[in-house]
């Protein structure tokens, strides 16, 4: 008779199931207030397909925890939505982070697959891949009828193929450089979209959080996104590189918060990851070494400003333990009753 071996979760497989769940649970709070206040029909079908994708998600993950005896984590639900609240940004920005959000699925999905052993877990995040790569051309495509889809910068187009003949070519970290690659203007050109895309919900976000201390971090945020941006404008400058387009007005007026303060602070959280994760991809393919540098100086920055928002996190109880090891020493070192 032959037995079938059905293993359990490697510790790889658990971390992404969980981190897809608290960040499904959250999007569908962010994507219903979308919802009931967008103007747009295209940009609805948009919110509408999201929407279900979360909701596969989140039922998917939960229907494999409770059948492998997981606690399932508390996420976000109703409790951190205020569903009569007033649209907090535009339609135009609804549809700019749903292509940012497809985007980031994308390099989440494709690494939760390489790291998955379990045949039914790759399986999900193929189905869970395509689900977002059609989110993401969804979006993409209705930016691009709509006039405003996010370009790279261009440039011209090489005639001949030349070699590297000095290492003039990978720069210094002072003084006049080479003009720049294609691809450290491709870095240059999506971070510069990240960092308009969370300046904006982090504007957003200081005018309506109920804390102070909260209205107070986010609006920190903002001035970083702001002075990153900023950065990344006078690199494409001195190289006589166009800039990519902008958009703003994105942010209403409105001071009555639409999410609670524990769920927009775990939205910045994510987007700081993310962004962090972003600037170190930048690193490895920006040869030039003053960029490099500059990378490197904003990521301390940034990684400042996320340690800030979990200890926040941590000092409101909003922290939810990811799955970790068990602390043997504490175990051991026990006090018996």
């Amino acid at each position: 008779m032959e037995m079938i071996h059905e293993p359990k979760l490697t510790s790889s497989e658990l971390a992404t199931l969980w981190n897809t769940y608290m960040a499904d649970t959250m999007g569908k709070c962010i994507l219903t207030h979308f919802k009931l206040t967008v103007e747009n029909e295209k940009i609805e079908k948009v919110i509408d397909s999201a929407l279900q994708i979360a909701d596969d998600h989140i039922k998917t993950i939960t229907g494999l925890f409770q059948k492998e005896k997981i606690a399932v984590p508390q996420g976000f639900n109703e409790n951190d939505i205020h569903r009569n609240a007033p649209r907090l940004f535009s339609d135009i920005y609804y549809l700019r982070y749903l292509e940012h959000m497809g985007r980031t699925g994308l390099t989440t999905y494709s690494l939760a697959k390489a790291i998955a052993s379990r045949k039914d877990i790759r399986d999900l995040y193929k189905k869970w891949y395509s689900q977002t790569e059609s989110l993401f051309d969804f979006a993409s495509d209705l930016a691009l009828e709509l006039g405003t889809f996010v370009r790279s910068p261009y440039m011209d187009y090489p005639k001949k193929v030349t070699f590297v003949e000095n290492d003039d070519f990978l720069g210094d970290f002072f003084g006049k450089q080479r003009p720049l690659l294609a691809i450290e203007i491709a870095h240059l050109g999506t971070n510069i979209e990240v960092c308009h895309v969370g300046q904006t919900l982090l504007m957003g976000f200081s005018q309506v959080a109920k804390s102070k201390s909260l209205r107070h971090f986010f609006q920190r945020g903002s001035n970083i996104g702001k002075k990153q941006v900023t950065t990344f404008f006078e690199i494409l400058k001195d190289s006589n590189t166009s800039y990519p387009s902008t958009w703003d007005a994105l942010v209403t007026d409105s001071i009555e918060s639409p999410f609670s303060d524990k769920l927009m602070l775990f939205q910045i959280n994510l987007l700081s990851a993310i962004a962090l994760a972003d600037f170190g991809t930048a690193i490895g393919g920006s040869v030039r070494k003053d960029i490099g540098l500059i990378y490197a100086r904003l990521m301390a920055e940034l990684s400042s400003f996320a340690e800030d928002g979990a200890k926040l996190m941590i000092k409101e109880k909003w922290l939810e333990n990811p799955p970790q090891v068990h602390d043997r020493d504490k175990l051991i070192n026990r006090k018996d009753k």
